[in-house]
């Protein structure tokens, strides 16, 4: 590959990371600078969540045929073994990996090759995780047809040389992205009247009483039996009360409840942060601090030796937190246990 060609992509790529203010946006200047020294025919990219590397966000418009993937999300983040995993890739050194070396040049050993690339028509691929350190912000994959040959290693290279670049604007993009929902995507307020005859609502504004809505819920006084529950729970104890509720889209919220003066609650109701999601596996699934930390290792591929030198802890003692984590979640394996967290907790967000 001709040296100039791959510097005016590295400084194309560096302005871009410089400029974005948003997700999409960068991976989409990323893979128009790119295309300029490593061609493709279909691409897609992707934001991670750092703890556990699984997505929160992405661009797949000019990627696979939609019909097509939710097959490829069983292969990534179900309980079948396939090559070239964005969870192992993220691992390795340097994070990229083309298809046709995984596979030695068999790519017939790939199930993600005999059932998602060669129908689609796109049988060569290429994936590059963006990572900073050791944390991965988000992933590129590109894909090329029947017409062309296959990705070179150099080309693969030059992917990897872009990794950290990229991952360091996607760690600043949703930084600021974060920051922009506590305004934008802010809390709500609801005043409740709680007596002996029931729980009425007194005033709301329009953004909590539509998030109550999507409550999948039975009523009880106009209300979702939960939340009609968190109410009088606040209300009864003079203090506040928490909790975490799922609506019909997926989507979780967080509401505060606290009684004010009188026979009046106050409720706040917000979306929980994608940051919240170790909380909210504690409460779905009354994990400890400790097994939360251990899942979030294992879903990244993390062997039990590698987890229990990352935590300090004995191998012994990481095989039965892992033991607690698959009754607790009901799954009988670490591949299992991804599907889980990736079809409940982070597909609804994606």
């Amino acid at each position: 590959m001709d040296q100039r060609r791959v510097r005016q992509v590295t400084a194309e790529v560096e302005r871009s990371c410089r400029t974005a203010t948003d997700a999409t946006e960068l991976h989409r200047a990323v893979a128009g600078a790119v295309a300029t020294a490593v061609p493709f025919d279909r691409w897609c990219a992707m934001s991670f969540d750092p703890s556990t590397a699984l997505p929160t966000g992405g661009f797949h418009v000019e990627g696979l045929p939609m019909s097509l993937v939710p097959r490829l999300l069983e292969l990534e983040y179900g309980d079948e073994a396939d090559v070239g995993r964005l969870a192992d890739i993220a691992r390795a050194d340097p994070p990229v990996s083309r298809l046709s070396e995984e596979t030695g040049r068999h790519p017939f050993r790939s199930a993600r090759f005999r059932e998602v690339l060669q129908p689609a028509g796109l049988p060569h691929e290429v994936r590059a995780v963006h990572r900073e350190g050791r944390t991965p912000w988000g992933a590129m994959i590109l894909f090329r047809g029947t017409d062309v040959p296959d990705f070179t290693t150099v080309e693969a290279a030059l992917l990897g040389t872009l990794s950290a670049r990229v991952a360091d604007a996607l760690r600043r993009v949703q930084l600021a992205a974060r920051a922009a929902e506590q305004t934008a995507d802010g809390p709500g307020v609801v005043l409740v009247d709680v007596t002996d005859l029931g729980v009425a609502v007194l005033t709301g504004s329009p953004t909590a009483l539509e998030r109550l809505a999507e409550v999948e819920d039975s009523d009880v006084d106009g209300l979702p039996f939960a939340v009609t529950s968190l109410v009088r729970s606040a209300h009864s104890r003079r203090g506040s009360s928490r909790c975490r509720l799922r609506t019909r889209t997926g989507r979780w919220l967080t509401l505060h409840a606290e009684r004010l003066a009188g026979s009046t609650v106050s409720l706040v109701v917000e979306p929980s942060r994608p940051a919240d999601i170790a909380a909210l596996l504690t409460d779905a699934y009354r994990l400890t601090e400790r097994e939360v930390e251990v899942v979030g290792l294992v879903v990244r591929g993390h062997s039990n030796a590698e987890i229990a030198r990352a935590l300090w802890l004995s191998p012994y003692t990481v095989a039965d937190h892992v033991k607690n984590v698959f009754e607790k979640t009901g799954v009988r394996s670490r591949g299992e246990l991804t599907g889980r967290l990736f079809f409940d907790h982070y597909l609804p967000r994606v």
